[in-house]
């Protein structure tokens, strides 16, 4: 099973995670972006459950009374930063750094 075909059924089986449909072009005429460090404010910038993930990348997850250790996702951007089954809305998210999604780099995009 490909990597895309499992993140398509992972989503239809978990549709309240807060993800989206994959969309396959880039945004900038699909030149596909290098990944680079953050840019939003200081790298150690937080962010919470419930807002709009800004950069697709890396991001460190750190939870609440360290009841799991820290560890690292993936998020696409448009998503929403996920809760936590045990700490809910008080795992924080923290951008390692960006790195582009497969399917939106111009070797890998579907032609539609």
């Amino acid at each position: 099973m490909t990597a895309r075909i499992a993140m398509q059924t992972r989503r239809q089986k978990f549709p309240h995670c807060g993800f989206r449909p994959i969309v396959p072009h880039a945004r900038g005429g699909g030149k596909s972006r290098p990944h680079s460090a953050h840019k939003h404010g200081s790298p150690a910038s937080l962010f919470s459950a419930g807002e709009t993930v800004r950069e697709t990348g890396i991001y460190e997850v750190i939870h609440d009374r360290a009841h799991r250790s820290a560890h690292e996702v993936v998020m696409l951007s448009g998503d929403a930063f996920p809760a936590c089954d045990s700490c809910g809305d008080r795992v924080r998210f923290r951008l390692i750094r960006t790195a582009p999604y497969i399917f939106q780099d111009e070797d890998f995009e579907e032609q539609s």
